[in-house]
């Protein structure tokens, strides 16, 4: 694992985006001072060829720039040549991209027809983890590179013919047997499944190259795409990269995932092409993802805080990096305004003024309106941080400092946080318009004065409509949570249609701090999918939606579905028309399932816990 001082962004406190070299995809260009650009993907077989350009249509109307079908067969190839020549002669003349898996002899005769392709390094030559093998002999591993790199040269010398753009892209579900032997399914695993064959093309002088790692857990998404960055910026060729997290779902969590996956890396400044993955109708997507691409089109650099071009903290590693709230079970804790409370309750309540406290309950109040009042253990004064003297950290149990940014370099606040941990916490107003540089310039200042003290993040959402609000809570807070710099959060809002309680243990959901709720991860189904995923997943999340902390998983194929689902508790697979395999865990306990009864089985097993 690279270390915490390799760099991976040009500013962690300030955004800038990262200038990649461009690459071309037919005429539209990526990387580089290019917009970020938008792709979906068809959701039905390449044979279908009415419905594959009705969807592609739908999809470039929404406002993407490629669309990308599912290409797995050799007869597929035939089809996409006449699905390209009916948009282009209807008018749609969008780069289209052929994605491959398992058969390089597709991906050469595709390259001939669409402007990009794109290949999983899991699969294109190597076998998914089926070997007995436990060790690779450094030998048996060269002679393996060897094979892929003969393998490989083909496809190369046809796309510096055609022009064809490629895109590697290393996925979490689907590593391949000698790369998990190595390494195991871990952020390295990635990143070198996909560091090896980038060196092939470089090799060979191909340079047309988008790279992508995908995952459907968020901190190892967006911590993999950052040591790629790290390892691309040591080699000083810095190519492209796709963002997307896979098997997001659907919804409202879906739509949350994906803002903090693919906003937290943009927010670094990373990504030029994205694809918000949701089981719904691929057109739905490209609403989303616009919605996250333009919080950061033209946006220019400044500065806000003073850059730092080295990072305080290991971004690579998953770890937490504030103090823990003694008065709470729970590592990461929520905060909840009165007025707010609905079905979810927070771990603490906040309320203006004093009023009849439930002893089952815990409560924060503003200190003045309880000053030199009797007040039971379970209500903890708030300050201002103008209102606390030394006497403070000795008079109290424990309480709450209200405070912005810049007060943690005054003199008398670092003298006194020195000394004391154990007794308070902070809750930090933010001062800037880049709060994700800001909230880490917080954790290294404070990490440097006394690690223990928790920090807990307040913040009101400035969207108006829903899936805006979504995407902007996705990038901040998301992209701090990803890294654990914060202890909890204390969200308002003036939308109504989003409970800022409930978005925020969504949030820490989302970024698997704390489990809440019944998680779900579901594929956006592609021409691979042969059921019904879009209405299962429906019906799966309405029979489950109360089993708190269990995991399920509603996979498409075998492509990616047993890899990515294999931290599940149970889930589903594709695995012949209309047909699923349920697994438990890693473990098949029932094949071959007609889509009509997945629900009833998995109700089966989970009760019977099989």
């Amino acid at each position: 694992m690279s270390n915490s001082t390799d760099k991976y962004c040009l500013d962690l406190h300030n955004y800038e985006r990262f200038p990649t070299q461009e690459v071309k995809v037919g005429n539209i260009g990526i990387g580089n001072i290019n917009p970020i650009r938008l792709q979906s993907m068809t959701n039905v077989s390449a044979m279908d060829i009415e419905n594959s350009i009705l969807q592609a249509k739908r999809i470039f109307d929404a406002g993407a720039d490629f669309v990308r079908i599912s290409t797995p067969r050799i007869m597929d190839v035939e089809s996409l040549k006449n699905i390209k020549k009916i948009l282009n002669d209807d008018g749609y003349k969008n780069p289209l991209i052929a994605d491959i898996h398992f058969n390089p002899a597709i991906a050469e005769e595709a390259a001939k027809i669409v402007e990009k392709i794109r290949i999983n390094p899991g699969n294109y030559v190597d076998k998914r983890s089926v070997s007995k093998k436990n060790l690779y002999s450094e030998k048996e591993y060269n002679l393996e590179l060897e094979k892929i790199h003969s393998r490989i040269l083909p496809l190369i010398k046809i796309c510096k013919e055609y022009g064809t753009a490629i895109r590697i892209g290393s996925n979490h579900g689907s590593l391949s047997d000698r790369i998990l032997n190595r390494y195991g399914n871990t952020i390295e695993g990635l990143v070198e499944s996909l560091i090896e064959y980038l060196e092939i093309f470089k090799s060979e002088n191909f340079y047309n190259i988008v790279v992508s790692i995908k995952s459907s857990d968020t901190r190892t998404m967006v911590k993999a795409c950052r040591l790629l960055n790290a390892k691309m910026l040591k080699s000083s060729y810095v190519f492209p990269q796709h963002l997307g997290v896979t098997e997001s779902g659907s919804g409202d969590e879906g739509r949350l995932k994906s803002a903090i996956g693919i906003g937290s890396l943009l927010a670094d400044g990373i990504g030029d092409t994205i694809r918000v993955s949701l089981t719904e109708p691929p057109e739905n997507e490209i609403a989303f993802a616009k919605n996250i691409a333009d919080r950061f089109q033209n946006k220019e650099f400044h500065y806000r805080i003073v850059s730092k071009l080295t990072n305080t903290y290991n971004p690579f590693l998953n770890q937490k990096r504030s103090g823990i709230i003694p008065h709470i079970s729970e590592n990461y804790i929520v905060i909840g305004n009165y007025k707010d409370i609905q079905k979810t309750k927070p771990d603490i309540i906040y309320c203006d003024d004093v009023q009849n406290f439930n002893p089952e309950e815990k409560y924060i109040v503003p200190y003045k309106k309880i000053k030199n009042k009797n007040y039971p253990d379970n209500v903890f004064p708030l300050f201002k941080i103008d209102e606390i003297t030394p006497s403070v950290f000795k008079k109290y149990n424990y309480f709450f400092i209200e405070q912005s940014t810049f007060d943690f370099n005054k003199e008398k606040f670092k003298d006194i946080y020195s000394k004391y941990n154990n007794n308070f916490c902070i809750i930090i107003d933010f001062e800037t318009t880049w709060l994700t540089g800001e909230m880490r310039y917080v954790s290294n200042l404070l990490s440097g004065i006394n690690k223990q003290i928790p920090l807990i993040i307040k913040y009101c959402p400035e969207a108006i409509d829903k899936e805006s609000l979504i995407a902007e809570s996705g990038i901040f807070p998301g992209s701090v949570l990803v890294d654990g710099l914060a202890s909890g959060l204390w969200l308002n809002s003036n939308n109504k249609s989003v409970n800022p309680i409930e978005l925020s243990f969504d949030l820490l959901q989302s970024t698997g701090l704390r489990i809440s709720k019944t998680e779900f991860i579901s594929c956006p189904a592609c021409g691979r999918t042969e059921y019904d995923i879009e209405n299962v997943s429906k019906e799966v999340k309405k029979a489950f939606s109360k089993l708190k902390g269990l995991k399920i998983a509603i996979m498409g194929c075998l492509v990616n579905g047993p890899g990515e689902m294999a931290d599940a508790d149970y889930g589903c697979v594709g695995a012949s028309k209309g047909k699923v395999h349920i697994y438990k865990g890693k473990k098949i306990i029932l094949k071959n399932i007609p889509e009509n009864q997945i629900v009833e089985k998995l109700k089966e097993v989970i009760g019977s816990g099989e």
